[in-house]
């Protein structure tokens, strides 16, 4: 199961393929209205008809089912984190930050390779009293860190209202509502940051390229995530293109992040 959306192509991945497979989980009542539908939907798009199969799925009680799926993260450092499901107890050791999170639809818990560098990274970066920014804050997860980890202004910006909702509730949750702003937005025009997380896609870490580095302030840095391998030196072409310094790379698995640096303006 993929605990959070991949938007990067994994290694090996055909777009060629002409085969697809959608799964969706219904009632017998409702499937007994909706397979003669889905049929005759199906027979119209595609020839020959696709392959319908059925398989009936045990009782449980589905509201608990993401537990299953779901367990404390570690992340080591001189100032580990620790992202806490609320159905799992844990006793904080001194030192360690930990944040409460509920997983649900919005991207970012914690469970992901491109999540965890970023809160490496987070927990390397942040000295104290830094304003910061969190482009495409998701769950909030990574505003969250941020402003446990001492930032002392955390500006949270999603364009997807679902997500700025789960953000403001993570902080809530985290008793940092104070301190975060949640946004329906992309990169504030007029102000600038110390520090900028983006946990993106490499399409779109390129296509805000000019807009991060503008929003740093003088020698304030960025962390960037979502990359995958095989992109990391083209995302790196394109940020160092806007006057931004490569001062990091951090690994797990396939997946990458980058610490860069703005320049003295």
């Amino acid at each position: 199961m993929l605990d959070e959306p991949h938007e990067e192509p994994w290694p090996g991945y055909d777009h060629r393929s002409d085969q697809a497979e959608v799964a969706a989980y219904l009632n017998p009542e409702q499937w007994a209205a909706t397979e003669a539908l889905l049929r005759a939907a199906l027979a119209d798009l595609v020839d020959p008809e696709p392959e319908i199969a059925l398989r009936r799925m045990p009782e449980r009680d589905w509201r608990t089912a993401w537990h299953d799926h779901f367990s404390l993260v570690r992340i080591p450092g001189a100032r580990p984190i620790v992202v806490r499901p609320p159905h799992i107890a844990h006793d904080a050791k001194p030192g360690e930050v930990v944040i409460d999170l509920v997983p649900g639809l919005a991207f970012g818990t914690g469970q992901h390779q491109s999540t965890r560098l970023c809160l490496r990274l987070l927990g390397q970066q942040i000295a104290g009293g830094e304003r910061v920014l969190d482009v495409g804050t998701g769950s909030g997860i990574l505003a969250v860190a941020a402003a446990r980890l001492g930032a002392a202004t955390v500006v949270a910006t999603d364009i997807d209202p679902l997500a700025v909702d789960a953000a403001r509730q993570t902080a809530r949750q985290n008793q940092a509502a104070d301190r975060i702003e949640v946004r329906e937005a992309s990169i504030p025009g007029t102000e600038t940051f110390d520090l900028i997380t983006a946990n993106l896609t490499a399409d779109i870490l390129q296509y805000l390229a000019a807009d991060l580095a503008t929003a740093l302030q003088p020698r304030g840095r960025l962390i960037v995530s979502g990359l995958i391998e095989t992109r990391l030196d083209e995302v790196g072409e394109t940020l160092a293109g806007v006057g931004l310094e490569l001062l990091a790379v951090e690994r797990e698995d396939e997946w990458r992040a980058m610490l860069l640096e703005s320049a003295d303006r």
